[in-house]
C-alpha cells in the first residue's frame, strides 16, 4: 500500500508540473487534467515532449539521406531535429540548394509529424554565417577587438603604431597619445595599448570570427540567414512545424589583452559619467578604484551584448512566432569575459538552454554533468521569465562507449534540476573519414544500440 501511495503521489507531482507547463497553452491537446491522461501520455508522450537532436549535416546531402534518417529518428522515440551543419559538409552553405533540402526536410518533417528545428551558423560559434557576414560586412571583424598592454620605461620609435597611450605619475594616468613627440627620450612609465584582432581560420570560411558588440552586426547576421533565408523557403512553417532556431556559444571573449569594441569608451562614458580610456590600467593592476572600474566596465559590456546580439535575436524570433534558443559559455563562470551574465542573457530568449556535455560527473566550479549552479541559473531564471520549457544540449563527447545507463543516468540528473526538452549532441548523417572523431557518440544508425534507442526515446 505505501509503495501504491509514493507512485501516485509522484504521478500526481508530475502532473502538477506537466499542468504548469501547459497552463499558456489551453488548446495543446497534451494539456493534462487528470490522472488518467498523465498516464496516457507517458505511454505515448506527444511530440513536443520527446527529444530532438542535433542533426549533424556533414556530407553532400541528398533527399534519399534525409527520408532514411527521419523516418529512422521517428522510430527511435524523437520528436524532432536540429539542423545542424557542421564540419565534413560538402553541399554549399545558405545556397539555393541548401535551402531546397531544408525545404524538403520540413516537408517530410510535417509528414511525419515531427517538428524540424533550425541551427543559425555553420558550425559554431554562432555570428559569422560560415563567412558570409565578415565577407559582406568587413567592418564586423577589421576594427579590432581587444587591447593588449605593453609597460616601457621609455617611449620606443615605433610608440606611435599604439592606439592609446598612458602616462602614470604616481597617482593618475594622463592619456598622452597625441602628444608622443614631447615624451619620447623621457623617462616614465607608459602603458601602451595595442588592437588585437580574431585569427583568420578556414572555420570561419577564410575569415576571422566577428565582433557581436559592433552595432548592426547581428542585423546582417539575421539578414542573411533569415530574412533573406530561411524565412523565404520555410517561413510559412516557423511556429507550426519549425519552433524555433538555436543558437550556439556566441561569445564576446577577446582574442587577447581585454575586450574592445569601437564604440566601448562612448557607451562606458554615456552609463557611468566618466573616461574609461585612463582608467584601463584598473582591469588588470590593483589601482586606482579599480573593484568600481572592473563593476562597470563588464556591465557595460554585458548590456552591450545583450543590446547589440540579444535583443535583435529575442525580437525577431517574436516578430516570427519561433522560439529562440540555444546556448551560451555557461561553465565558463566566475570568468566575465564569456559575457558576465548568463541569467541576464537566459531573459531574451523564449526557451532558454545549456549544454550539459561528457561522462564524467564533477563538482568542479567549471564542471559539465554535476555542475549544479549552471543548471538552476537556468532553471531560475525561465521560471522569472515566466518560460515553461529549458533546453539542454546533452552527451557531447561522452564517447563511443556511452552506456543507456549512463545517458537515464544524465539526462534523469538534468530533470530533476529543471530541465524539460532534451537535445541530443550529436546525430551524424555521415561518419566517413575523419567525422567519427568529431565528438562521438552518434545518436543514429552507426551505433550498435540504436535499435534498441526507443526504449530511452519513449
Amino acid at each position: 500500500m505505501k509503495i501504491y501511495h509514493f507512485v501516485v503521489s509522484i504521478f500526481v507531482i508530475v502532473s502538477f508540473c506537466f499542468a504548469s507547463v501547459k497552463a499558456n497553452e489551453p488548446n495543446d491537446k497534451s494539456e493534462v487534467h487528470s490522472l488518467k491522461q498523465l498516464q496516457s501520455l507517458f505511454m505515448n508522450p506527444p511530440v513536443e515532449y520527446r527529444s530532438a537532436p542535433l542533426w549533424v549535416w556533414n556530407d553532400d546531402i541528398t533527399e534519399k539521406q534525409i527520408d532514411q534518417q527521419l523516418n529512422d529518428f521517428k522510430s527511435g522515440g524523437m520528436g524532432g531535429v536540429f539542423i545542424h551543419p557542421r564540419p565534413g559538409l560538402i553541399t554549399p552553405y545558405l545556397t539555393d540548394k541548401w535551402f531546397s533540402l531544408c525545404k524538403y526536410t520540413v516537408e517530410k518533417g510535417k509528414e511525419l509529424g515531427m517538428n524540424i528545428w533550425l541551427y543559425d551558423e555553420n558550425s559554431y560559434p554562432s555570428g559569422f554565417a560560415g563567412g558570409h557576414v565578415p565577407a559582406e560586412m568587413p567592418e564586423s571583424y577589421n576594427q579590432g577587438v581587444g587591447l593588449v598592454l605593453k609597460r616601457s620605461e621609455k617611449l620606443q620609435k615605433n610608440a606611435d603604431s599604439a592606439f592609446l597611450v598612458l602616462k602614470y605619475d604616481g597617482s593618475k594616468f594622463t592619456d598622452i597619445t597625441n602628444q608622443l613627440e614631447k615624451e619620447k627620450n623621457k623617462k616614465g612609465d607608459f602603458y601602451l595599448y595595442e588592437k588585437s584582432y580574431y585569427p583568420k581560420r578556414a572555420w570561419h570560411g577564410g575569415y576571422s570570427y566577428v565582433d557581436l558588440l559592433y552595432k548592426g552586426v547581428t542585423e546582417k547576421f539575421i539578414e542573411l540567414t533569415m530574412t533573406d533565408g530561411y524565412a523565404k523557403y520555410i517561413g510559412s512553417e516557423f511556429g507550426k512545424t519549425v519552433p524555433g532556431i538555436f543558437t550556439d556559444e556566441p561569445n564576446i571573449y577577446p582574442p587577447d589583452g581585454i575586450r574592445w569594441t569601437p564604440s566601448l569608451f562612448d557607451e562606458f562614458e554615456k552609463r557611468w559619467g566618466y573616461d574609461l580610456k585612463t582608467n584601463l590600467p584598473s582591469l588588470t593592476y590593483e589601482v586606482g578604484d579599480w573593484k568600481r572600474i572592473r563593476h562597470n566596465y563588464y556591465t557595460t559590456l554585458l548590456e552591450m551584448f545583450i543590446e547589440r546580439w540579444s535583443k535583435p535575436w529575442y525580437n525577431y524570433c517574436e516578430k516570427n512566432n519561433l522560439d529562440w534558443t540555444g546556448h551560451y559559455w555557461e561553465h565558463g563562470w566566475p570568468d566575465p569575459q564569456h559575457g558576465g551574465d548568463n541569467m541576464a542573457m537566459y531573459a531574451w530568449h523564449q526557451m532558454p538552454g545549456i549544454d550539459i556535455l561528457m561522462n564524467q560527473y564533477s563538482e568542479k566550479v567549471n564542471a559539465q554533468f554535476g555542475n549544479v549552479r549552471s543548471v538552476k541559473e537556468l532553471s531560475s531564471a525561465a521560471n522569472q521569465m515566466g518560460r515553461t520549457r529549458k533546453l539542454s544540449e546533452t552527451y557531447g563527447a561522452g564517447g563511443w562507449d556511452l552506456r543507456f545507463a549512463d545517458m537515464k543516468r544524465i539526462g534523469d540528473w538534468e530533470y530533476v534540476l529543471g530541465v524539460n526538452f532534451l537535445n541530443q549532441h550529436l546525430s551524424y548523417m555521415t561518419l566517413e573519414g575523419a567525422r567519427k572523431r568529431d565528438h562521438p557518440q552518434s545518436f543514429s544508425y552507426h551505433e550498435p544500440w540504436w535499435k534498441y534507442y526507443n526504449v530511452l526515446g519513449d
